[in-house]
This record gives structure tokens, C-alpha cells and sequence, in this order.
């Protein structure tokens, strides 16, 4: 496991509480910076309500249809790639040719028997895939947001074998060197963030995501799952100010800085989670694999198999103005249609009786 690009021999090491140490960028401390984005939200009052989008926050909007892959894949013992290959073609992915991809599972936590991680299987497939379509370095990477021990966590996935096996070292974006990058049209009072070098230097990047309830967000797919590629050595655990600043908003500063190069999705709905997501709920056999170019497209194609309404979340209704397209008729399905693999999805309580939460302190991803 690399936890920076310094090649510390300590695959354990915790960040040191020396506030000018590589990666913190000299004077700007945890501690000042926290207190700095609270005040943010403080003075912003942290509005819920619906705000007016500019044309700088719609730059870089996914233009015209959105070309979505529903793939049937019973077990994670299926030949991923072999299924996924006839379809390759259709979906408009970037070209990789010579490019350094970062393939960013869902890693958040352990909980034994729950369903809670991308499994290495869909981390291999997509390993295998992005190196047939001519990656030249492929790292992959995470930014676990509760469990601090990144290595009983890799252990415990099976990640960190998958990554042995492929002969990648997985890099700890909560401990990585990170590089500031401005905001100025985001959607949270945060003008600025700082993201690992990792993901900063990569030409794409490949969120591979577990399908998930949430209990804030609603669901838990490919833009959400971006939450791990913050620091947890500036934004806390699990990400806590980001959570403050509130999830829906986050959600969409975090994904169009990070994929501001170039991203795509691969899903890992061959095992979900509903009920009390992301952490505590129930196990469900859905039997697919998602892939697509537009994050937005492709989590709109999973709430639809989830038979969620995109309506009721708000970060679905913000990427749909500012990512991509979620209305059904801007996306065009490849492989299976959406009625062969949709089931009603029991939802967290947090949800019910027409809920919608839109803030909080507690997290997971």
C-alpha cells in the first residue's frame, strides 16, 4: 500500500501532527483550514434551497445523449470483460491510448457479511479492460471515509490481494501529497480544494463504485463514491466537512474537480445494498454490471433500477443541470433494458414517508 509518494517504508503511518509536513502545503493547518470552512458555512447559512446555476457552473456539461450499458452478470465468477466487450463500441469511453488511469473503488468500511465494498472482481475486470484499451499506468486508489486502518481494510476487501495479485500498490489517497485546486464556481462555499497528486495527475479517472442506498444522499453510485478520492487528512473522517458544507452540493464540486480531465463509470451491481445503506443495510443479488461515460446518465440509469426518482435527490437534480443527463429521454440504454433488472429497492428509513435529508455530520459512501 503506497500512502504517499514519498515511499515511506511505514504502510501504516498516520499523518504526524507537524502542520508544515509535505502535503499540507507548509502553512495551511487542518485546524485553521477547518475552522476557515465552518466560518464559510456559518456565513453562507448552508441554504437547502434550490439555487440559481450560472453558465460557469453548467461548463463542461455532458452534450447531447448519454449512451448507457446495463450488462447481465449473475456472479462475480462471470468473465467480466468477456461481457462487457460487445459493447465497448457503443458507449463513446475515452481513449486511453498511453494515459495514466486511476481505477477508484468503493472502500469505505468493514462490516462482516455486508455487501459494503466494490469486490475485487469488478476491480480486476476493470484493471483487465482499461489496460486492453491501451492504458499505460493503471493505479488504483481510495480514500477509505470511517475505518482509519487502510490495511485491515484491504485485507478484510480482498482489495488488497486483487492488487497484489495484479501487481499494483494501492495508494492511500486520505495519506497521498496533495495539490490545491481553486473552486470558483462550485456549489459549497469552499473556493478551493485540496486533492491528492494522485488523482490531480491522473488523464482519467474510472470510479467503480458499489450499488448502495444511502441514508443522506438517497443512493450511492458512481458521482457519490467520488467522496473518497477528498483527504481525510484535511476534510476528517468520515469527510466531515464536506458533509457540513451539505452532501448533495459536495457531491457535484468534488466530481466535476476531479473528472475534470476525464472519467467513466463501471458499476458493480452484481451484489447491492438496500435498506439501511450504505453500511447497514441488506444484501440484495441484483445481478448486473453499469457502465457509461456520464456519471450523471449512469447513476440516473441506476436509481431507475432501484426504481428511485431522481427527483427526490437533490445532488441527482444538480448533476442533471451541471454533469450530465438523468432524464430518460436524453439517455440512450445499451444491453439490457432497464425493466429486466428493476426491482423496488426498500429504502432507509431516513427516506420514508416522502423524507428527504439533505445534511449531516455522519457519513460513508
Amino acid at each position: 500500500m503506497n500512502n504517499s509518494h514519498d515511499n515511506s517504508s511505514d504502510k501504516n503511518k498516520q499523518p504526524s501532527d507537524n502542520r508544515s509536513e509535505r502535503g499540507f502545503g507548509g502553512k495551511h493547518s487542518r485546524r485553521a483550514f477547518i475552522q476557515t470552512a465552518f466560518a464559510a458555512v456559518a456565513l453562507s447559512g448552508c441554504s437547502t434551497t434550490e439555487q440559481t446555476i450560472t453558465p460557469a457552473q453548467k461548463a463542461g456539461r455532458h452534450s447531447g445523449v448519454s449512451k448507457v450499458a446495463i450488462i447481465d452478470c449473475p456472479s462475480y465468477e462471470e468473465d467480466m470483460v468477456a461481457l462487457i466487450k460487445p459493447y465497448l463500441n457503443k458507449l463513446d469511453l475515452p481513449d486511453l491510448q498511453g494515459k495514466t488511469v486511476v481505477l477508484k473503488p468503493n472502500m469505505v468500511d468493514y462490516r462482516q457479511g455486508k455487501q459494503i465494498t466494490t469486490n475485487p472482481a469488478v476491480i480486476a475486470a476493470a484493471f483487465q479492460l482499461v489496460k486492453e484499451m491501451g492504458a499505460k499506468q493503471i493505479k488504483i486508489a481510495d480514500g477509505p471515509a470511517l475505518y482509519r486502518d487502510t490495511q485491515f481494510l484491504l485485507d478484510k476487501s480482498g482489495i488488497g490481494a486483487i492488487c497484489e495479485k495484479l501487481g499494483v500498490e494501492f495508494i492511500d489517497l486520505n495519506l497521498d501529497d496533495i495539490q490545491l485546486l481553486e473552486n470558483p464556481h462550485g456549489f459549497t462555499p469552499l473556493k478551493h480544494f485540496y486533492l491528492p497528486r494522485t488523482i490531480v495527475q491522473a488523464d482519467c479517472i474510472v470510479t467503480l463504485p458499489k450499488l448502495k442506498t444511502h441514508h443522506w444522499a438517497g443512493m450511492t453510485c458512481s458521482l457519490k463514491n467520488l467522496f473518497g478520492c477528498v483527504p481525510g487528512r484535511k476534510y476528517g473522517w468520515p469527510k466531515n466537512i464536506l458533509h457540513g458544507m451539505g452532501v448533495d452540493k459536495s457531491i457535484i464540486d468534488v466530481a466535476k474537480l476531479v473528472c475534470a480531465k476525464s472519467s467513466f463509470s463501471f458499476v458493480d451491481a452484481v451484489v447491492t445494498m438496500e435498506g439501511e445503506g450504505p453500511l447497514n443495510g441488506k444484501n440484495r443479488d441484483s445481478g448486473f454490471l453499469v457502465l457509461g461515460k456520464d456519471l450523471a446518465a449512469v447513476d440516473a440509469t441506476c436509481a431507475a433500477t432501484m426504481q428511485f426518482d431522481t427527483k427526490r435527490m437533490k445532488y441527482m437534480r444538480l448533476a442533471g443541470e451541471v454533469f450530465g443527463n438523468i432524464e430518460p429521454a436524453q439517455i440512450e440504454q445499451v444491453g439490457l433494458p432497464i425493466d429486466k433488472v428493476a426491482h423496488l429497492f426498500e429504502v432507509p428509513d431516513t427516506w420514508k414517508d416522502g423524507a428527504s435529508p439533505s445534511n449531516s455530520l455522519e457519513g460513508g459512501t
